[in-house]
């Protein structure tokens, strides 16, 4: 009976270990669309860049981040606007440059400069 108890001790020390190292399980790594942007004051929602897409017979193009769980990601803003980034601890860093965002409620915000994005989490 002893052996089982030290077994089970030592099981549920491996798993607490392993929640700390990972932090409880939360990570921001993952896909997020992007689901609006202010320039200037003025904000337009994702689905506003839609309806102004479609009014010129044109689809919206891809805009998304995609922050990789080994700390590396990239910002897509379209076919041909791509930039690879490093990111840990709500900083993205992309050439010699720091960003900080935060993650709440399944939406990840970052603001530079007068502008903010904000991208919402893909389920």
């Amino acid at each position: 009976m002893k052996k089982f108890k030290l077994l089970s001790a030592v099981c549920t020390m491996a798993i607490a270990a392993s929640l700390t190292l990972t932090g409880c399980g939360k990570s921001d790594a993952g896909h997020y669309d992007l689901y609006s942007m202010t320039t200037d004051g003025e904000t337009m929602t994702m689905k506003d860049m839609e309806e102004m897409y479609k009014e010129m017979d044109m689809e919206a193009p891809e805009m998304y981040i995609e922050l990789n769980e080994d700390g590396t990601g990239k910002l897509v803003m379209g076919d041909e606007d791509t930039q690879e980034f490093e990111w840990k601890d709500g900083v993205i860093t992309a050439d010699g440059e720091d960003v900080k965002y935060t993650v709440e409620d399944g939406k990840l915000t970052m603001e530079d400069d007068g502008e903010k994005m904000v991208f919402e989490k893909a389920e």
